[in-house]
C-alpha cells in the first residue's frame, strides 16, 4: 500500500547566519512578497478592467446624447434600456468581488483604484523605489458608497461569490502582466520576486565590495 504523498519539508529561512551581510530573505518573508506581489496583480488587473468597462459606457452614452440632440425627444424605453446596459456591464462590481482584510472583514468592490500608479523617471534610485511602491495603496468604494484606503499589506485574501468570476479575473490578471493569455496566473509575481531577490543580492554584493576596497 502506497504511502500518501506528504508535502516537503521547506528549506531553512537563512542559508547565512543571522546578521550577515549576504543573508538571504528568509522564506516565510518570500511567501509574504510573493502573496503581495500576487494581490497587487490582481487588484490592478481589476481597476484597469473596470476603466475599460467605464470607457465602453461613456461611450455607448455618448451615442446616445449623439442621437438624443437629433430628436426632439426620446423614447423612455430607451433610457430603461441603457440603464439595464449599464447595469450588466458593470455586474462584476455589485459586491461578488471583495478584498478580505487582515482583520477579517470583507470588503465588496463596486469600484477600486491604485492610489499610485505610475513610475518615475530620475536616477535609478528613484526608479527602483516608484516601482517599489507603485499599486501598492488602494482606494475601494463598496456599493453602498462607503470608500476605504488599503495598503498591500493589510489585504489578506480575495473572496468572490462564482468561481467564474475569479477565473476570469485570474486569467485577465495573467493577461495584463505578461502579455499573452498563455502565461499562468500566479507568473509575473514569482517573476517580479525573483528579480526583487536578484537585485537585492546585486546591491548587497557591490555594497561589500565598496567596503572592501
Amino acid at each position: 500500500m502506497k504511502k500518501p504523498m506528504q508535502p516537503k519539508p521547506s528549506k531553512p529561512a537563512d542559508r547565512h547566519p543571522e546578521g550577515s551581510d549576504t543573508a538571504m530573505p528568509s522564506t516565510l518573508k518570500s511567501r509574504e512578497i510573493f502573496w503581495q506581489n500576487v494581490m497587487r496583480e490582481m487588484l490592478t488587473s481589476l481597476a484597469m478592467q473596470r476603466a475599460k468597462l467605464i470607457s465602453k459606457i461613456n461611450e455607448h452614452l455618448q451615442q446616445a446624447e449623439d442621437k438624443e440632440s437629433e430628436t426632439e425627444d426620446r423614447d423612455p424605453a430607451e433610457k430603461e434600456k441603457d440603464a439595464a446596459l449599464i447595469a450588466s456591464i458593470l455586474e462584476d462590481f455589485d459586491g461578488r468581488m471583495a478584498i478580505v482584510t487582515s482583520l477579517g472583514e470583507r470588503i465588496p468592490i463596486a469600484d477600486i483604484t491604485p492610489l499610485f500608479a505610475c513610475s518615475i523617471g530620475g536616477t535609478s534610485h528613484t526608479r527602483a523605489l516608484s516601482e517599489d511602491v507603485q499599486c501598492t495603496i488602494f482606494q475601494i468604494r463598496t456599493p453602498s458608497d462607503e470608500v476605504y484606503t488599503f495598503p498591500i499589506q493589510e489585504i489578506r485574501g480575495f473572496h468572490a461569490l462564482t468561481a467564474q468570476a475569479m477565473q476570469e479575473l485570474e486569467a485577465n490578471a495573467a493577461a495584463n502582466a505578461s502579455g499573452s493569455t498563455d502565461t499562468p496566473f500566479g507568473f509575473a509575481a514569482f517573476t517580479s520576486l525573483a528579480r526583487e531577490l536578484e537585485d537585492k543580492s546585486e546591491e548587497e554584493e557591490d555594497s561589500h565590495q565598496a567596503t572592501q576596497e
